[in-house]
């Protein structure tokens, strides 16, 4: 087993001659991304004909809450680098899924804007990738659902 990070613990000699495997600690972090990679992988096969990624999905889904957000705005809202997010605007704006436009009050912010093609794929996208998350989540109940999702908002409000 891993740690957080992916770093084994070392393990202290075994003066012993009979050496008995001991199971290393779980990690609370490295299991949750474990599950996030998991889960991650779960959903970009579902997406993966519709030509988009989970974080040009994400945007794109970011973008029909939220129209208009800069290329800031939509990093932190979809916790990824400004670069990350740049280069996933710019791959849907060159596929005719958003448009970018000036924002009319600052000169330096660049607005994003769903295209009608863009909407029709986050409505084409969405209920393969809520499957694929439904089917990632089948091993809980849905009591063991629920908790997860509790103790991972608080988690989250840190």
């Amino acid at each position: 087993m891993v740690g957080c990070f992916g770093i084994a613990p070392r393990s202290a000699p075994n003066s012993s001659k009979t050496r008995r495997k001991v199971e290393p600690p779980e990690y609370p972090l490295w299991l949750l991304k474990r599950a996030f990679h998991y889960g991650h992988r779960a959903v970009n096969d579902a997406i993966r004909s519709f030509g988009v990624t989970p974080t040009q999905m994400g945007a794109l889904n970011r973008l029909v809450q939220e129209p208009g957000l800069s290329g800031a705005e939509l990093a932190r809202r979809l916790l990824v680098t400004p670069q990350a997010a740049q280069l996933a605007i710019a791959a849907l704006e060159e596929r005719g899924l958003v448009e970018r436009r000036a924002d009319a009050n600052h000169g330096r912010i660049v607005r994003t804007y769903l295209t009608d093609e863009g909407r029709q794929v986050v409505r084409d996208c969405m209920v393969p990738a809520l499957q694929a998350e439904d089917e990632f989540l089948s091993v809980l109940t849905t009591d063991e659902r629920d908790t997860l999702v509790d103790l991972l908002r608080r988690l989250a409000k840190q």
